[in-house]
């Protein structure tokens, strides 16, 4: 079911209004515009298919002024004609003559990626490896939220574009396919499906990412050889002179990142004299594919360790909650359970434990838990990620959650889970949040 938008604040689309009003962007990156399909996100969470060619950046801003997206996007591949493009079963061959298809990679945070740097080290590996075989990478961007794009001229496009047109599009798909897999032996990551889908559109760069409220910028790959820190300085320049989105968080359109805005005390934010932006990754307690979810508490960072040890353990023998990790920031500790429960169900092992998110679970109905470094525009590193401190083991009554034991597996964390039934279908993700936070 489509989320809904109805809550989008005008001072946002106002504001989103005045940076394409007052921004020409640069379509330089992008090769041969005049081919690509543009298609935008508009405020009421539909899409909509610009329906004439985009020639130049003047055309372009045309349409931004008009409709006012929440996000922008162009097809990786150039069509002959773009603005008329159809779905892959429209006989009509002239909507649908592909003429070159960029290899493009999204490198994403995700089960395989666990946070930012890793993408970072991934999209530095694939710039090398690409570079080893000789392709020509058109440009590298930070995607504004949770990760890179490398997008490259089309290898294959003089083989493809001698094809048959009813042929063209499934070669340039095995080509990308047979490429992938040399990639993979390699041990890099990254969104496959992005690379092998000629239909799939990309964020266009110097665009806003209403996600977070921060610009899809192009880098170099000498600013992405080097660090988080580095990279946001150089964001924080480049968006020196354009329009600032007020109180990011409260007016952004994910309702899991305004979530996380009411409890920044009890997600390791400490308050300051001065507001200060900072970027970090949460997870949600919520299991994918099903209602369920899985009992996290918190714990000032005041208390002691054998207090909360002894909370825990009562807990794990009313509630059956087996292994338990224990993992420390600066400003709390989090115990998290992999158990499967209903809501109701969490909320009395939170309470019965004295948890600090007791609130947070009972009013939205699911917990956040800072996963990621905090990092602010300055580079300074606010936050180091959580440092796990203990496993209280303990038999386990009941399912658990695949996706979070996936997630903490690839984090270090292993939870003895012998003989225990997992929950979810392993096709859904864990709820990831990358925020942007004021």
């Amino acid at each position: 079911m489509r989320k809904s938008f109805n809550t989008i604040s005008p001072k946002l689309i106002e504001y989103i209004k005045s940076y394409y009003s007052n921004n020409l962007l640069d379509l330089s990156p992008i090769s041969e515009v005049k081919f690509r399909h543009f298609r935008f996100r508009l405020c009421n969470g539909s899409f909509y298919k610009v329906k004439r060619k985009i020639r130049n950046n003047e055309d372009l801003r045309e349409f931004l002024i008009e409709y006012t997206p929440l996000d922008v996007y162009y097809s990786t591949a150039c069509w002959l004609n773009p603005h008329l493009i159809a779905s892959k079963l429209d006989k009509d061959i002239l909507r649908n003559v592909i003429l070159s298809c960029d290899l493009a990679f999204d490198i994403d945070v995700n089960k395989d990626v666990k946070n930012l740097e890793e993408a970072r080290i991934n999209a530095l590996k694939l710039s090398d490896f690409l570079l080893s075989e000789h392709i020509d990478v058109r440009y590298i961007a930070f995607s504004g939220s949770k990760g890179f794009h490398i997008i490259c001229e089309d290898p294959w496009k003089q083989q493809c574009i001698d094809v048959d047109p009813h042929k063209r599009e499934a070669l340039a798909i095995e080509r990308r396919k047979e490429f992938i897999k040399t990639i993979k032996e390699r041990g890099i990551f990254f969104d496959e499906k992005v690379t092998t889908d000629t239909r799939r559109i990309i964020r266009a760069p110097g665009t806003i990412n209403s996600k977070t409220g921060n610009l899809c910028t192009v880098i170099s790959k000498k600013l992405l050889d080097s660090d988080l820190e580095t990279i946001f300085k150089f964001l924080r320049i480049e968006r020196s002179n354009t329009p600032r989105i007020p109180r990011l968080l409260r007016e952004m359109t994910s309702p899991s990142a305004d979530k996380i805005s009411e409890f920044l005390g009890r997600l390791g934010v400490r308050p300051r004299l001065k507001p200060n932006v900072y970027y970090s990754t949460f997870i949600s307690n919520n299991i994918p594919g099903t209602r369920l979810k899985i009992p996290v508490m918190e714990f000032g960072a005041w208390s002691k360790l054998e207090n909360i040890t002894s909370k825990i353990l009562e807990a794990q023998k009313h509630y059956g909650l087996g292994d338990v990790a224990i993992l420390k920031d600066n400003s709390k500790y989090s115990a998290i359970s992999l158990k499967a429960m209903s809501q109701r169900r969490v909320e009395k092992v939170l309470s019965n434990t004295e948890s600090l998110n007791l609130n947070q679970c009972m009013k939205y109905g699911c917990t956040y838990t800072r996963m990621g470094k905090s990092i602010d525009y300055d580079g300074k590193t606010l936050q180091d990620e959580p440092e796990f401190i203990i496993m209280l083991e303990s038999d386990l009554k009941g399912q658990v959650s695949r996706a979070h034991y996936e997630f903490f597996v690839a984090s270090g964390i292993r939870f003895s889970i012998n003989n225990i039934e997992l929950c979810g279908s392993g096709k859904e993700e864990i709820e990831i949040v990358h925020a942007i936070i004021e």
